[in-house]
């Protein structure tokens, strides 16, 4: 029998191979009827808002092993943000939140509710390095959304090169 979790990256091989994510497509992709997911997720929103719990909690899992689950600082969460965003295996499935535009909306604030501690926000500063961490939270933003989509392609001396720019911008800001 097919579980839930099965079900939910069923969705995710969907958006990683470009389908839409909708009931249909799940279940071709997870070998069910259409009702043997509706029995599970009875909506497409229902569907759509899992997939994207299921795809938060990956990333939640992978910046925890990046930062250390338990003595974190936001600091070091958005250091490890900025290193998942540049070298994390990333495919378009990863744009879950964009999966439907009618719940877009809802998907977002979904995503950012769970991931809000690793985007810096909470890091004070002065303004210019406020400007610093804003500057560090889009350069990562930028490298998951153009990676996910294939669009840039770094070397590892590139990215390497570019995460410690990042993380000399966190020092600053931290220290300013």
């Amino acid at each position: 029998m097919t579980t839930k979790p099965e079900i939910l990256d069923a969705g995710l091989a969907a958006l990683r191979h470009g389908e839409p994510l909708t009931l249909d497509a799940v279940a071709r992709r997870a070998g069910l009827t259409k009702p043997g997911v509706v029995h599970h997720f009875p909506t497409k929103a229902a569907l759509a808002v899992a997939v994207v719990d299921r795809l938060v909690d990956r990333w939640i899992a992978d910046l925890e092993s990046r930062a250390g689950e338990t003595s974190s600082t936001p600091q070091d969460r958005l250091r490890a943000y900025v290193d998942f965003a540049l070298t994390a295996d990333l495919d378009p499935s990863d744009l879950a939140l964009l999966s439907d535009v009618r719940l877009c909306d809802r998907l977002v604030r979904q995503w950012t509710d769970r991931l809000h501690p690793w985007f810096g926000e909470e890091l004070t500063s002065s303004p210019r390095g406020r400007a610093a961490l804003h500057a560090v939270r889009l350069i990562a933003d930028g490298a998951w959304f153009d990676r996910a989509l294939g669009i840039v392609d770094l070397d590892e001396d590139e990215r390497t090169r570019i995460i410690d720019v990042a993380h000399r911008l966190v020092d600053e800001a931290v220290a300013a």
